[in-house]
């Protein structure tokens, strides 16, 4: 069986976790990359032991390629994709996928016209903790769902603003606290709730120099009656872990990042060795925004590649990575106005 070959667009951090998976998965091969930056794509090539192409355009012609991991600026995800997809390669985007939902329904088209498979990087979705939580609310333990509560209440120096001229900026960052940094966990919020029916919000920039918001509030309905609530920040010092409280009828069950550390369910015991404590954490990317280890990374590529083999729908596709951005997009409405805004 031929190896896939894949291609990285965007030389900076997050690529590193995408070249170090690829090379851990049997089947695949990293071929190339490109970034605009020429000295960041030749020392990105020569680590990885890869050919450095000039311009995107030439990687997307390489016939060795067949998928492209898209790691640039937000507000570059989506011509990218759209590219990607006319050019007959099956991709995977890091979050967000787009914008906004015009951006992220255009790529969906794209993909569909072109007959080729997309992933938006979505890795908490791949640990242990998330599947059991997962299964358990599916199997029905907690019993009818009441409450979800998810609290991201991050750390970012105004310096990590400053490092790059595209962060805290509308146009590519595309917002601040929640399409940045909280997607991921509002992702994992309507991944376990279900669906959101409605959302009220305020958002605001209290401490950061920046244009997007820097903390938001949100109360959430959902469309099976349960309701939640959501805190968004990244300018709180020193950082705290990402928690999901999820409040049934018959339980709860609580997940601290990628961990579990309450389980209650009526009449039952917590399953053996599922509860793991808040200390010794090996990562802290609450406050460190390059603290996470990859693999996350591996799993889901590793899913996109059997997506691309057995010809079905990956974990993750671009109809899934849309619900997030819905939910933050009628966030930021919701601030904006001042009123509730229903989700279609």
């Amino acid at each position: 069986m031929k190896k896939l070959g894949f291609g990285i667009v965007g030389c900076g951090v997050i690529s590193e976790w995408h070249a170090k998976a690829i090379s851990g998965i049997e089947g695949i091969v990293l071929v190339g990359a490109t970034d605009r930056n020429q000295d960041s794509r030749e020392k990105f090539a020569e680590k990885f032991g890869i050919v450095a192409f000039d311009t995107y355009e030439q990687m997307l012609a390489c016939g060795d390629i067949d998928v492209v991991c898209i790691c640039t600026p937000s507000g570059l995800h989506a011509p990218m994709a759209i590219q990607a997809a006319d050019a007959g390669k099956h991709i995977i985007v890091e979050k967000p996928m787009a914008l906004n939902l015009e951006q992220a329904d255009q790529i969906i088209r794209a993909c569909d016209r072109n007959y080729v498979k997309l992933t938006v990087i979505s890795q908490l979705r791949f640990t242990e903790a998330v599947s059991r939580l997962k299964d358990a609310v599916d199997q029905g333990l907690p019993g009818k769902l009441v409450m979800g509560n998810l609290y991201m209440k991050y750390y970012r120096s105004q310096e990590y603003y400053d490092s790059s001229s595209w962060r805290g900026t509308w146009a590519m960052d595309g917002g601040g606290a929640l399409m940045n940094q909280g997607i991921h966990g509002i992702d994992l919020l309507q991944y376990i709730m279900g669906d959101v029916k409605s959302v009220f919000a305020y958002t605001k920039t209290l401490a950061r120099d920046i244009e997007v918001e820097d903390s938001a509030a949100a109360v959430l309905e959902f469309e099976n009656g349960a309701l939640g609530t959501l805190q968004g920040t990244t300018s709180i010092y020193p950082g705290f872990p990402r928690v999901l409280e999820v409040n049934g009828t018959h339980g709860t069950i609580v997940l601290q990042e990628d961990s579990i550390i309450k389980w209650e369910i009526e009449g039952q015991e917590a399953p053996e060795g599922i509860l793991a404590g808040p200390r010794g954490r090996k990562y802290q990317s609450e406050r460190n925004p390059t603290d996470f280890g990859i693999e996350g990374h591996r799993k889901q590529i590793n899913d996109m590649v059997h997506a691309i083999r057995e010809d079905r729908k990956p974990s993750v596709d671009a109809y899934e990575g849309r619900k997030a951005i819905e939910i933050i997009t009628a966030i930021y409405e919701s601030s904006r106005t001042g009123k509730p805004v229903f989700l279609p």
